[in-house]
């Protein structure tokens, strides 16, 4: 555990020692019609570009097949001096409601990539919570996505929150009121999870990176900052913090 997450931190100082490009305008992606889901991106070419996600052809559309009500709520570009640090997206929904009807404490901003992301994020919390638990998810606790900021940790990055390109989740409720919060139970880091819940909780974060949900996936294993929540992204390089 320890090798990883030290070659993910080495990765992330090399990468504010190269020059980043500005992204002053989001590019058109034709989507992969061989998936419903829009899910992560590998392109190891793009990885230094910073700016917000790339527009996604018919992406409110996509949205509808997969069932997510929603409403287009654009966030306008802003962008420093430097031409290097910008913040918005204009493709982004309000996630009013998804495939799952999972309700949430809040109805996510998020930019239509993320929300596609998410549509495929609920069947994933379902699968899992209906093996260990025999229940269903009823509600998701998210503590924020839009944020125009800086890394708290890397202050050379942009934070992907800076284009509503990222959800931080902290809890999840079963229909029967049982709530599980990554505070309270992900578990020690050094041990194989003891309980359901902290089983629930590692096997849900590893299949969203695995299989390509996100492009990051960051839980407690990755630092304290993320000792209370999942943080999960889009962002065009991919980090996984699940182990």
């Amino acid at each position: 555990m320890n090798w990883l997450r030290w070659a993910l931190l080495a990765a992330f100082s090399l990468a504010a020692a190269v020059p980043l490009r500005a992204e002053p305008a989001a590019k058109t992606r034709t989507p992969n019609l061989r998936v419903e889901w829009f899910l992560a991106e590998e392109d190891p070419d793009d990885d230094r570009i910073v700016g917000p996600p790339d527009v996604i052809a018919d992406c409110s559309e996509r949205l509808r097949r997969l069932g997510v009500e929603h409403r287009s709520a654009p966030i306008a570009l802003r962008q420093k001096r430097s031409g290097t640090y910008m913040c918005g997206n204009e493709q982004t929904v309000l996630y009013r409601s998804g495939p799952e009807r999972i309700r949430y404490n809040a109805a996510p901003l998020v930019g239509c990539g993320l929300a596609l992301a998410l549509a495929h994020f609920e069947h994933l919390v379902q699968e899992e919570a209906e093996l260990l638990f025999m229940r269903r998810v009823r509600r998701i606790e998210q503590g924020g996505t839009y944020n125009c900021r800086r890394m708290t940790r890397f202050q050379h990055l942009v934070s992907e929150h800076s284009y509503a390109n990222a959800i931080d989740v902290r809890a999840f409720v079963l229909e029967d009121g049982r709530r599980i919060s990554v505070r309270q139970h992900f578990g020690r880091l050094d041990r194989e999870p003891a309980t359901p819940q902290a089983k629930f909780l590692r096997r849900l974060a590893r299949r969203l990176y695995d299989e390509r949900v996100f492009s990051v996936v960051l839980t407690p294993y990755w630092d304290a900052l993320h000792r209370d929540h999942f943080h999960l992204d889009m962002a065009r390089y991919r980090v996984d913090g699940t182990r």
